[in-house]
């Protein structure tokens, strides 16, 4: 199941990219490559849980042998410079596709019925379908490079984000450590930064501001506060995630629990952040829908049925509940999951929390 996952996966990106390069990047079909590029990455995401360790070497050996050469015979950590190497890419394919959102929902929401086609980043609108093709195709590549590069010991380790790890034996208390206090503060800067402005945008449409182009200065404000918010996971780490719970508590005045979370919280939280994305995916599929939509008319398409004010309301609907669910997904699955999401960034045995 997981082989077939995988080879799914590869064939949309696959036929995606083709169709890009047989000029197809435009009008209704760009946003079909589109849809079979970012379900392709979904689909090889997933395939990465039923893999397991030994599948994903049983793939290694399949691949092996289709390019003539000698499987390796364990998972094994890659070099810390070909780590760099990888987390570079990752982090710029991230980087590529926030550039693409941010240009999807500013020609989304800048939209009047003045002006129904506006230009984004000085291209005309009819320059905006294919850029949009082929900057999620870029990223794409960026995607399955950064995997290559980072090995089976990197997939190994983001399969465990799903997975609950309860403890084979009683807690012993942990002797205290020292916490760098200059991360520490910075992460936790950048913590309370990246909740202020998720903060900020879940509660600008209450005051009748989600209007307009004020949809997408909200749809940014949430976006960056994700973003910032995930930042300061890398930068607290397991032990940063402890202090700042105790502090949260202390002024609640409830003692915090350090016991790691049942299987079916840990559950819960995964079901909470699948959500997460799958409601993020759907905010996103409107303006897509709309760009690639006929024009005959030279008005805004409409989605379903929605006008362009509909869609706006959906969207941001769409956009607070996605940014509501990661949160509580978040939170939920609690500070050994930020530890674990922290090692995704360092080599498997060096000094991760």
């Amino acid at each position: 199941m997981g082989f077939s996952l995988f080879s799914l996966g590869n064939g949309l990106a696959i036929t995606g990219l083709v169709l890009a390069a047989l000029g197809y990047a435009q009008g209704g079909v760009g946003g079909w490559i589109v849809a079979l590029v970012a379900v392709g990455e979904l689909t090889i995401l997933s395939s990465v849980l039923l893999l397991g360790d030994d599948g994903y070497q049983r793939l290694e050996a399949r691949t092996s042998t289709l390019l003539r050469r000698e499987p390796a015979t364990s998972v094994k950590s890659v070099t810390p410079r070909r780590h760099g190497v990888g987390m570079a890419l990752l982090i710029v394919h991230l980087s590529a596709y926030f550039v693409v959102w941010t240009a999807c929902v500013l020609g989304y929401t800048r939209a009047t019925n003045e002006d129904p086609f506006p230009s984004v980043f000085g291209l005309a609108f009819e320059q905006q379908g294919t850029a949009l093709v082929w900057g999620v195709i870029a990223a794409e590549l960026l995607f399955a490079m950064a995997i290559y590069v980072l090995g089976p010991a990197w997939w190994c380790h983001f399969k465990q984000l799903f997975r609950s790890q309860p403890a084979a034996a009683p807690q012993v208390p942990e002797a205290p450590r020292a916490l760098p206090t200059l991360r520490y503060r910075v992460g936790l800067g950048v913590f309370v930064v990246g909740n202020v402005l998720a903060t900020v945008g879940l509660f600008l449409p209450v005051f009748g501001l989600a209007k307009g182009r004020m949809v997408g200065v909200i749809a940014l404000i949430m976006g960056a506060g994700e973003v910032i918010s995930l930042s300061s996971i890398f930068l607290l780490g397991k032990e940063g995630f402890k202090e700042l719970k105790t502090r949260l508590f202390a002024v609640l005045k409830r003692t915090p629990s350090g016991a790691l979370i049942s299987r079916q919280r840990h559950r819960l939280g995964a079901t909470l952040l699948a959500l997460h994305v799958v409601t993020q995916f759907g905010a996103v599929a409107l303006p897509i829908a709309s760009h690639y939509g006929v024009i005959a008319e030279g008005s805004f398409p409409t989605v379903l049925g929605l006008d362009h004010s509909d869609q706006l309301k959906w969207f941001l609907g769409l956009l607070i509940s996605s940014e509501l669910l990661f949160f509580a997904g978040v939170y939920t699955l609690g500070e050994d999951w930020w530890g674990r999401f922290r090692g995704l960034f360092h080599l498997q045995g060096s000094d991760a929390e």
